[in-house]
């Protein structure tokens, strides 16, 4: 069986797919998800950032900083989501706001969970303003984990894009 010039293999006709259509999709599907992951931040800062009082006694009702720590940490972390939240949308510095929140998720794990263990109804302020309503320690957590799980996502994204365009040239 003999093949023209203008008849293609399976592996070609594939790799046209992949490069014409799976990729583009796949890269937009990832610009998705850092507008997604970095959004969220970017709009829980904003909301603390409104109403700095009313976060400063939220970060106290957790009762695992004395002041000023409880207060220092109430005015700058808002502005260090919406910041690192803008990084990661905006691919600057994107491998450092990555790591900084997946950090941040994962004391703020610590500090409900802490505070779960030890009887303290908190108020977490994570989306702005004080409720009144008892913590829900499970719905925290369960929260906190898939944003960790987005966030550790992106982050292996983000090392194996990095790693990739080191690479010397084979050949």
């Amino acid at each position: 069986m003999k093949r023209d010039a203008a008849s293609l293999t399976c592996a070609q006709i594939a790799a046209i797919v992949l490069i014409l259509v799976i990729l583009p999709v796949m890269k937009l599907f990832h610009f998705l998800l850092h507008l997604l992951f970095g959004g969220i931040f970017i709009y829980a800062g904003a909301l603390k950032a409104m109403d700095p009082g009313v976060f400063v006694m939220d970060v106290r009702s957790f009762d695992l900083l004395p002041d000023p720590y409880a207060a220092w940490l109430a005015m700058g972390l808002p502005w260090l989501e919406i910041f690192t939240g803008f990084t990661v949308i905006t691919g600057l510095f994107r491998q450092g706001g990555l790591l900084v929140l997946n950090i941040s998720l994962l004391i703020f794990l610590a500090a409900i969970g802490i505070s779960w263990y030890r009887g303290i109804d908190i108020q977490c302020g994570c989306f702005g303003g004080s409720g009144d309503a008892k913590s829900n320690y499970i719905t925290l957590i369960l929260r906190d984990l898939a944003l960790l799980a987005l966030g550790g996502y992106l982050q292996i994204v983000a090392i194996g894009t990095a790693l990739s365009r080191r690479r010397p040239a084979q050949g």
